[in-house]
C-alpha cells in the first residue's frame, strides 16, 4: 500500500472549559470519523497511519484530549477520571455538529469511546480499537485511587514546570511508556507534546493524568458497562501490547463476551503499533471503513 502526500488542517473547537485542538484529514463532506489517542499522547500518534487511509469519502478529526497536546486543560481544581473525558466528547461533537460517526481509538481513547457509547447510545456507528477495551485488572482500592487523584490535583495547582532539551524530550517519548516508540513515531508526537521556551521545552500534558489507570472502576463495573454495549466493535490486539501478553486480561476479554464484538485481529507489534508500524494495521482499518467486515465471529 503506497503512502500518499500528507495533507491536513489544524483546527480549534470551542468547549466550555476552553478549546479542543484537532488535526483533520480528508473531505469535510465525507463520512465523519473521530480519532482519539491514548494516555499522555496526542493527535500526532495517528499522523503516520493517516497516510494510508482513504481520504475521498471520509473526514477524520484527530483530537488532542483535554490536558494533552494543544488542547486546554480541565480546570485545575478538578480531580480527573476517565468519566470526565467520556462526558467531554459530547461538547466536542456539539461543535462538530455530528449526530453519528465512526470512532477510532487507541488504548485510553478506545475506553473513552466505549463509555461514551453507553452514555449516548446509537451515536457511534462502529468502534475501531487499538489495544484498548474497558478493563481494569489492577482493581485498585477505591479510597486510594481518589486520594491519589486529589493529591495530583493539588500538585498541578502549585506546579512549576521543568524544562528539557529536545533530545531529552524525544528520549522520554520513546522510552518512558508501556511500549517503546521508534524515532519516527516519537517525532510525530513531539510537536504537540511540548511548548518551546528560551530554547528548551516544557511538557503540555496535565500531571493529573499520571493517576494510573485514570479510572475508579474495578472489573465488575467494567463488565457492567461492557454488557450495555450496542456499538459494533473491531479490536486490534498487538502481540506485545497490553491485552495479549497477560493471561488474566485475555481471560477477562473472553469472559466478558461482548455481544457486539465483530472482529478481533492480532498483529505483530507493541502497544503503539499503529504509530510504530502503521502499515501493519492500515489494511484492517481500511476494511472496516469500507464495510468489508460484515459477519460476526
Amino acid at each position: 500500500m503506497a503512502e500518499v502526500e500528507r495533507q491536513f488542517t489544524d483546527i480549534k473547537l470551542s468547549v466550555p472549559w476552553g478549546h479542543v485542538a484537532a488535526r483533520t484529514y480528508g473531505s469535510p463532506t465525507g463520512k465523519p470519523v473521530l480519532v482519539v489517542h491514548g494516555l499522555l499522547d496526542n493527535a500526532g500518534t495517528f499522523t503516520r497511519l493517516m497516510k494510508y487511509l482513504p481520504k475521498e469519502l471520509f473526514y477524520y478529526v484527530c483530537i488532542d484530549l483535554p490536558g494533552h497536546g494543544w488542547s486546554s486543560h480541565f480546570p485545575s481544581w478538578m480531580i480527573l477520571d476517565i468519566m470526565d473525558y467520556a462526558h467531554a466528547l459530547y461538547f466536542v461533537l456539539e461543535v462538530l455538529q455530528w449526530k453519528t460517526f465512526i470512532y477510532l481509538g487507541h488504548s485510553l481513547g478506545a475506553q473513552i469511546g466505549v463509555i461514551f457509547s453507553v452514555f449516548h447510545p446509537n451515536r457511534i456507528e462502529k468502534l475501531i480499537s487499538f489495544d484498548g477495551i474497558l478493563l481494569n485488572p489492577t482493581n485498585n482500592e477505591l479510597t486510594t485511587y481518589f486520594k491519589n487523584a486529589s493529591a495530583f490535583s493539588v500538585k498541578v495547582y502549585h506546579e512549576k514546570k521543568s524544562s528539557f532539551t529536545r533530545e531529552e524530550i524525544l528520549y522520554a517519548l520513546k522510552t518512558f511508556r508501556i511500549g517503546v516508540l521508534n524515532s519516527e513515531a516519537a517525532n510525530e508526537l513531539f510537536e504537540r507534546a511540548v511548548t518551546e521556551i528560551n530554547g528548551k521545552y516544557i511538557y503540555n500534558r496535565d500531571i493529573r493524568l499520571k493517576n494510573h489507570p485514570l479510572s475508579f472502576m474495578q472489573t465488575k463495573e467494567c463488565q457492567k458497562f461492557n454488557n450495555m454495549l450496542s456499538v459494533p466493535i473491531y479490536l486490534c490486539i498487538p502481540f506485545h501490547g497490553i491485552i495479549f501478553p497477560y493471561k488474566e486480561l485475555t481471560f477477562i476479554l473472553e469472559t466478558i463476551r461482548i455481544k457486539t464484538l465483530i472482529k478481533v485481529i492480532y498483529v505483530d507489534g507493541n502497544h503503539d503499533v499503529h504509530n510504530n508500524n502503521p502499515e501493519k494495521v492500515a489494511p484492517f482499518v481500511c476494511k472496516i471503513l469500507n464495510n468489508d467486515y460484515s459477519s460476526k465471529l
